[in-house]
């Protein structure tokens, strides 16, 4: 009979493989044993897929054609088999006591459905500490929290996927990520699950770090411009599925969308800043809305300028 493990870890794989074996090792390396770690190659072109050791009957590798971290995930989520499931990504890696504590938290003294943990942040060989702070950016106290309201508690903004971890079964009723975003899909992501079941445990001991690498997806810029809209979009669709709270998503949504707008207009692309905010910007035209218009129009002159002086 086949055995079948209370947790279940996923990471998507896509071209990692100076880093893969780290990630890896670091979830062999767990106290809690009784885990499968799915792994997605997500049509990966440098090999990452032969760092994965065939002598561990708990790792589990599954191929598809490149279709980004979204539909990686959706795919190991498919084939998970444990009550719960968390993730991780292939640059980053856990610390030995991460599954453990998740797994005492959510499925022994079965605290809430889900929780997301502190962590470490790795940048040219430095690592600093990162806390969770409430919504108007105060640290939250050293101590393990459990949130009624997680949307009006606490920020969720830049939240690393490696700190979910969630019961199986509100993973499934929550239909997966966002498959069209190479960006933001993570924090679109543990809004609706915010959403979905504003109960939430929030650890203050970091259970993992999160390595900066330069090839990561956010690191492309069309990526995170195009991310920018899509999760402007969600918030605003949201807005209708839960009533009760547009009053948090709308202004996030606009603060979003003039993100978007600015970007826009700081890589060269006025005319298309002009384009939404006219068409598409779903909010009044206040004096921040008629400040990016303006300079939409002097980004544009002033870079033909620069040309001309250029090639005079």
């Amino acid at each position: 009979m086949t055995h079948i493990p209370l947790v279940s870890v996923v990471m998507p794989l896509y071209n990692k493989r100076p880093y893969v074996k780290r990630a890896i090792d670091s979830v062999r390396q767990q106290t809690f044993t009784d885990w499968e770690l799915i792994i997605v190659d997500d049509g990966c072109t440098d090999g990452s897929s032969a760092e994965i050791p065939e002598d561990d009957p708990r790792i589990r590798l599954f191929r598809q054609p490149n279709s980004g971290p979204g539909a990686a995930r959706n795919h190991g989520i498919k084939l998970a088999r444990g009550e719960l499931v968390t993730f991780i990504d292939a640059d980053d890696y856990y610390y030995p006591q991460k599954l453990e504590e998740e797994m005492s938290l959510l499925f022994k003294e079965r605290k809430a459905e889900w929780m997301i943990s502190a962590f470490d942040r790795q940048e040219d060989n430095h690592i600093r500490h990162c806390k969770y702070c409430d919504i108007n950016g105060r640290e939250l106290q050293a101590q393990t929290l459990v949130l009624d309201n997680a949307l009006n508690q606490i920020s969720l903004q830049g939240m690393p996927i490696d700190g979910l971890c969630i019961k199986k079964h509100l993973l499934d009723r929550l239909g997966g990520f966002n498959e069209e975003m190479r960006c933001y899909e993570i924090t679109e992501f543990i809004i609706r699950c915010a959403l979905k079941q504003p109960k939430v445990l929030v650890h203050p001991t970091p259970l993992y770090c999160v390595v900066n690498v330069d090839d990561s997806a956010f690191a492309v810029s069309s990526h995170r411009i195009l991310g920018m809209r899509q999760f402007g979009e969600s918030l605003l669709h949201l807005c209708k599925d839960y009533p009760e709270s547009s009053h948090l998503l709308k202004p996030k949504s606009r603060k979003i969308f003039i993100s978007y707008a600015t970007a826009l207009i700081r890589t060269g692309k006025g005319r298309e800043a002009r384009r939404f905010l006219t068409k598409k910007f779903p909010y009044e035209w206040d004096k921040i809305w008629w400040k990016l218009w303006i300079i939409s129009w002097l980004s544009g002159w002033l870079l033909k300028r620069r040309v001309y002086a250029s090639t005079n």
